[in-house]
């Protein structure tokens, strides 16, 4: 049971699959309780990554505060350790200043890591032991990860060398299995509210090839030129991303432009759909079915709901 100086520090999160209207939620609950807006997007903390991001303009967002946005440079590997320690300070200084914090985004391992505790091994192994792991083939990470812990190892993916090297510094450091790990976790010192936002699929996976036909049109094609013209690679974490990564390799010269947008569209599916197996697993979620409502019914729903966590929370 939380003690009662958690019970009165309220955090909102605006959760859900991409292109369900989390972003213009928050702003306006934001603007209608004082809050500050805490993003949980993996790709929006890098900078001059606008459009195929989906950042509000500084019009959208209308004054009000929003963090974690334009943190780091493309070229920058940002981890999920970070995002949990800056996003638990943005929520500090939200509630220091008696801002509500609302947290609002769609990568489901920030929003887990930030308000369910996950801990992290700080990543600073031995330069010795880094050197000696790196050295090897995948096929040899891999039977040595098996050995160690056969759960960690099923869960990497073919050709993601770094990870198995990490899971095998993390077993040596910690002298336990990585997938142990990887769930501990520690009571974060918050009430929290979640709000998800559902939308009929057909009419989701519309929005978002619309959307991406706007990304088009907005610049995506000059804004990714520029990313590779400044020195951003292919191989950079950044431009991993959906949309990036395909218009990446139109302007390459390994694919078509159409084949890349359908890529684009295809892949922008396929992560909607994640998301929303994902965020189905999570506990305590009031879902507001947004498929046949107006921005401002879901903003009304999702205010009723913050109210009344805020009359229990003077009830505490």
């Amino acid at each position: 049971m939380a003690s009662a100086a958690t019970d009165t520090r309220l955090v909102v999160a605006i959760i859900g699959p991409t292109g369900t209207g989390k972003s213009a939620v928050a702003v306006a609950l934001a603007a209608e309780f004082g809050g500050t807006v805490i993003s949980a997007d993996s790709m929006q903390v890098y900078q001059r990554m606008n459009i195929g991001t989906a950042k509000l303009d500084a019009y959208q967002r209308c004054g009000i505060s929003h963090e974690l946005i334009d943190v780091v440079p493309p070229q920058y590997h940002f981890s999920v350790a970070e995002y949990q320690r800056l996003a638990t300070s943005a929520i500090e200084t939200a509630l220091a200043t008696r801002h509500l914090p609302i947290v609002a985004g769609g990568t489901g391992l920030y929003v887990r890591a930030l308000l369910d505790g996950y801990e992290f091994v700080a990543e600073k192994p031995d330069d010795g032991t880094r050197r000696r792991l790196r050295s090897l083939s995948e096929e040899e990470l891999r039977r040595r990860l098996a050995l160690v812990d056969s759960v960690a190892e099923r869960a990497i993916a073919p050709g993601d060398s770094r990870r198995l090297s990490r899971a095998l510094e993390i077993a040596e450091e910690t002298q336990s299995p990585p997938s142990e790990v990887k769930h501990r976790r520690h009571a974060v010192p918050w009430r929290v509210l979640r709000i998800g936002l559902s939308m009929d699929r057909s009419q989701l996976y519309a929005r978002l090839e619309q959307r991406v036909d706007a990304m088009m049109a907005a610049g995506m094609e000059e804004e990714v030129r520029s990313l590779l013209a400044s020195g951003v690679t292919s191989e950079d974490t950044a431009m991993q991303g959906i949309g990036y990564k395909e218009i990446a390799s139109w302007l390459q010269g390994t694919t078509s432009r159409e084949e890349a947008i359908a890529l684009w569209k295809q892949r922008t599916r396929n992560y909607a759909k994640r998301q929303e197996t994902w965020f189905r697993k999570e506990k305590d979620v009031h879902w507001i079915d947004v498929s046949h409502m107006t921005e401002p019914d879901v903003v009304r729903q999702a205010a009723g709901l913050i109210s009344a966590a805020r009359e229990e929370q003077v009830a505490c």
